[in-house]
């Protein structure tokens, strides 16, 4: 990708030129997600437990992405962490916070005083996506310069930090209540608020994945997600298959973006000359169908696949 700098009130900010499916300012999205919190004074330690991140050490307002797994190694949830003092904030998929608060409820030793509450509903996921969504942050106070994948900025009682899979992306944790506002004053400093429908073509388009990739269905691995697990941290649930999958070097299926000018066909199909494509979601946008799926590893090279409907899809690797 090319990088150019861009003047923004005076701020020099260096931003990510991507393709054209990015509006040219920034598009707000609230996406439905989990939200988990987790206090006490063993927080990291407790975490560290869980998560295939290391936590350990992490300063306050620092960012882990991880995930958690179950003992054979395949994804339960996302597990983006935001620690605050003595309290870390767990972000997770859509529908996934009962279970993930019953897996750290259970992990939890006898002698650790830590508690484990539900914020679904108090706290709120904002995502800010374009070719140039600092901009929209400026007149709000915020420095694009201090914003990273490393860690959280404030804005007020909100929090801020660079999305780990789209440099382009912006995502906010925010207090429920003040949501509206929120949302307001990004669309009075130019982000347009668009639906969930069009997250998800937004989304697929952009290689950021959510509940529909990041599921007990797959393995990290598979996802391109190595930088998600920490094989040489303590252990945690997978750890063992993780490292085994490491050590062999070999996988079996990868991940990849599809595009067509008709509707892809979400689920399994058994492709000729291709093996078994699972696709995991599939939505319509401004140049026609894009969709993201599992293929056999051995077939990354290809370029198109036909389905049985006679469907065709342009390959895209992520």
């Amino acid at each position: 990708m090319q990088t150019e700098p861009v003047d923004a009130d005076s701020h020099l900010v260096e931003i990510m030129i991507t393709a054209n499916h990015l509006h040219p300012v920034a598009q707000v999205f609230s996406v439905p997600s989990s939200v988990s919190v987790l206090e006490g004074p063993s927080v990291l330690e407790h975490l560290n437990r869980i998560v295939t991140i290391e936590t350990l050490g992490m300063p306050i307002l620092g960012r882990k992405d991880g995930l958690i797994c179950n003992a054979n190694g395949r994804i339960l949830d996302l597990a983006t962490v935001c620690n605050l003092d003595g309290q870390a904030i767990i972000l997770g998929n859509q529908g996934t916070g009962k279970d993930t608060r019953q897996n750290l409820a259970s992990g939890i030793p006898w002698n650790e005083d830590l508690k484990v509450k539900d914020a679904d509903d108090a706290i709120s996921h904002l995502v800010l996506i374009g070719q140039d969504p600092f901009s929209c942050l400026i007149n709000l106070g915020i420095e694009p310069t201090d914003l990273s994948t490393n860690n959280w900025s404030e804005l007020g009682n909100s929090l801020l930090s660079i999305h780990s899979m789209c440099p382009n992306t912006i995502q906010i944790l925010t207090p429920s209540s003040h949501l509206n506002s929120m949302i307001d004053a990004l669309k009075s400093s130019g982000a347009q608020h668009s639906d969930i429908d069009e997250w998800r073509s937004v989304r697929m388009l952009s290689g950021i994945m959510d509940h529909h990739e990041l599921n007990p269905d797959n393995l990290p691995f598979e996802l391109g997600l190595s930088e998600l697990v920490a094989l040489d941290k303590g252990c945690y649930p997978g750890q063992e298959i993780h490292a085994r999958m490491e050590s062999r070097g070999v996988l079996a299926r990868c991940l990849v973006r599809l595009k067509s000018d008709d509707l892809i066909p979400v689920g399994k199909s058994k492709i000729e000359n291709v093996g078994r494509v699972s696709v995991t979601d599939s939505n319509q946008y401004d140049e026609g169908w894009v969709a993201l799926a599992l293929i056999p590893y051995a077939a990354e090279g290809i370029e198109v696949i036909r389905f049985e409907n006679e469907v065709v899809a342009k390959v895209e690797l992520i």
